[in-house]
């Protein structure tokens, strides 16, 4: 129990820091409620989605399953985090008085095609940044000892980077649009680039892997401070997919292959 208690802690006081900022200074700007009851089940809402979903991750990042139990693992459950968040996206749409869904993921109606060129820049430029960063960082962790020079890969990546490509590309657009509706299109409006980042490296700790969690980071801040620039979720939705497509077609085959333990 001791292990989820300073996560639980954590969203506690983002949560509380959330519902006090709006009452004070309106921090859903872009949400309109019909009536306080509405708001208050909106509330609610969110508190079944964040403390809910923190328990999951946390609990997911204690019991890293087993190459033995992966096997078993049928393909479709690793979609059940982005299926909670449809969920509550729908939910606060309704509760919302249902908004155009372009004005509430922040998609607008023109400019796209430069809102998707922009993406690919920022999703090469962005993994070349990651990689950099990432390592650098990497490094000084393994120099002064807080973590292992040689750390093993996680039984869950393992299991991803020896996924058939259908399974991988499907991964990929699951992720790229469903993480980004929710992490840019909806959280970060409300809290802002930190704040995202945290829970988005949060969300993804149940990888057991600490060094992918440093690019994780360092991309979301990257497709965050886009997302803040452009207003328009369609930069951060293809810049995702490409540093994901990266990640599960080329750096993790390939260093798997290269440490012998691919095939």
């Amino acid at each position: 129990m001791s292990h989820y208690l300073l996560p639980l802690l954590f969203i506690a006081i983002i949560y509380v820091a959330m519902i006090v900022m709006n009452e004070r200074y309106r921090l859903f700007s872009s949400d309109h409620f019909s009536s306080k009851v509405t708001k208050v089940i909106a509330y609610l809402w969110l508190a079944l989605l964040m403390f809910g979903l923190s328990t999951l991750v946390v609990g997911a990042s204690l019991r890293i399953p087993t190459a033995r139990q992966l096997a078993r693992v049928p393909f479709y459950s690793l979609f059940g985090l982005h299926a909670i968040l449809i969920v509550f996206l729908a939910g606060w749409w309704l509760l919302t008085k249902r908004p155009p869904l372009g004005e509430f993921f922040s998609i607008p109606r023109r400019g796209n095609g430069n809102a998707v060129l922009t993406g690919f820049a920022v999703g090469v430029g962005g993994w070349a940044v990651t990689l950099s960063v990432a390592l650098i960082i990497a490094l000084l962790l393994m120099a002064s000892g807080l973590i292992p020079k040689h750390p093993p890969p996680s039984p869950m990546i393992a299991w991803m980077a020896a996924l058939p490509l259908w399974k991988k590309a499907t991964i990929v657009l699951s992720a790229m649009t469903v993480e980004e509706a929710f992490f840019r299109g909806w959280l970060q409006k409300r809290i802002g680039v930190i704040g995202s980042t945290a829970l988005f490296a949060l969300a993804h700790s149940g990888l057991g892997q600490p060094l992918l969690l440093i690019g994780v980071s360092v991309i979301s801040l990257i497709i965050g401070f886009t997302f803040y620039r452009t207003k328009n979720l369609i930069p951060g939705i293809i810049a995702h997919g490409i540093f994901d497509a990266v990640q599960l077609f080329v750096l993790i085959p390939v260093a798997f292959k290269l440490s012998g333990l691919g095939a």
